[in-house]
């Protein structure tokens, strides 16, 4: 038995690394982490693991999407594998010059562990957004669902949402506080986490309090951690990573630490902060087709993505004095657009005006009178 469980986690390790490494050709981000973890639950010892993690990144000014996963073969002839799927559609209900913003957020997540264990768990959140340039909060309501295998049935959780987010430079701070009601008794979590690109370094952690009634029988708990990504290359980094994660509730999943060495392997260095522009809107000339000229440096193709091309891409021309032109037709508004360079980086235009995305990035204003 131990002989096929772990041919079967060598031959899952390798058709997700082959997922990740051709990825498919329209997602924007795409990165594997190949490495080890020691693991220890507060209900089994402690386990080392080699373990693969891919992840594939769909994203856009109005709409972000991802597909994660990890596999884990462990000593002792036993493996584990989770799958996840997260999608957020953004939009602007007062207009797209508003700092207002609506947002629906989904998830999916499942894991198989070779002893025959499974669990399946959905999440649904409906958001309302206001944020200025450095700064927002939002106020929201969720309803989550879960299934184990030793469950008598699907579990249910509700409650509101309440966070803010904001970024100084390159760092990037993240607070969410939601109460929920599972099983008849109201729970309380808040969780913190924050993020920051300090020259080859890339930094991120996390804390995390719940308060539990005592009628519940369940004990109150708190959990931290972070990483640490070195870029030795432009592509591939070193990343450490340790901390301690909470009991899920949800999934009758046990709380335990970890400790995890990795090499990560990406399409790109990921963005953590964009910086705010002071500069005015740009405006076209005209209600015609309307020429616009950018200079971005050391691009190999440009593609413009706006609202009025249904953020498809639309290429430029390099001209011979190496600005990159477009001449498109415009309908009158206030209109949002991206330029996208070597089909990787999303950039607003030097000279242009950039308002927040709502995924903390920024997206540029076009002005048509």
């Amino acid at each position: 038995m131990a002989t096929f469980v772990d041919r079967r986690s060598a031959a899952l390790v390798l058709v997700a690394c082959m997922v990740a490494l051709h990825p498919p050709a329209s997602a924007q981000r795409w990165q594997v982490d190949l490495g080890g973890s020691s693991v220890g639950y507060d209900t089994l010892a402690r386990a080392s693991s080699a373990s693969v993690s891919p992840l594939i990144a769909w994203e856009g000014p109005a709409a972000y999407a991802t597909l994660s996963g990890a596999l884990a073969a462990f000593a002792a002839g036993q493996s584990t594998a989770q799958g996840r799927g997260d999608l957020s559609l953004l939009f602007a209900p007062a207009g797209e010059a508003s700092r207002i913003r609506m947002e629906l957020v989904g998830s999916a997540d499942g894991s198989y562990h070779s002893s025959g264990y499974r669990t399946v768990a959905t999440r649904s959140e409906l958001r309302f957004h206001t944020a200025g340039r450095s700064a927002g909060v939002w106020l929201g309501g969720s309803a989550a669902t879960a299934w184990a295998l030793n469950s008598a049935g699907i579990t249910w959780a509700l409650g509101p949402t309440v966070g803010a987010w904001g970024r100084i430079q390159t760092w990037n701070f993240t607070t969410i506080w939601s109460p929920y009601r599972l099983a008849g008794y109201w729970f309380s979590e808040a969780q913190g986490r924050v993020a920051a690109a300090l020259g080859s370094v890339d930094l991120a952690g996390y804390l995390g309090w719940r308060i539990a009634p005592s009628a519940s029988g369940i004990p109150n708990s708190a959990w931290g951690g972070g990483t640490c990504a070195v870029w030795f290359a432009p592509r591939a980094a070193l990343v450490l990573g340790a901390g301690t994660y909470p009991s899920d509730l949800l999934e009758a999943l046990p709380k335990g630490s970890y400790l995890s060495l990795a090499i990560r392997l990406s399409k790109s260095r990921p963005t953590t902060a964009v910086l705010a522009s002071r500069s005015p809107a740009l405006y076209a000339k005209t209600r015609g087709p309307s020429e616009f000229r950018f200079a971005v440096p050391g691009a190999a193709r440009v593609d413009l993505v706006g609202d009025w091309t249904g953020w498809q891409p639309v290429p430029l021309e390099r001209a011979s004095n190496g600005q990159w032109v477009i001449r498109t037709r415009v309908g009158p508004g206030v209109h949002r657009f991206n330029l996208v360079v070597d089909g990787e980086r999303w950039i607003v235009p030097e000279g242009s005006a950039a308002v927040d995305d709502g995924f903390g990035g920024k997206t540029a204003l076009l002005v048509v009178p």
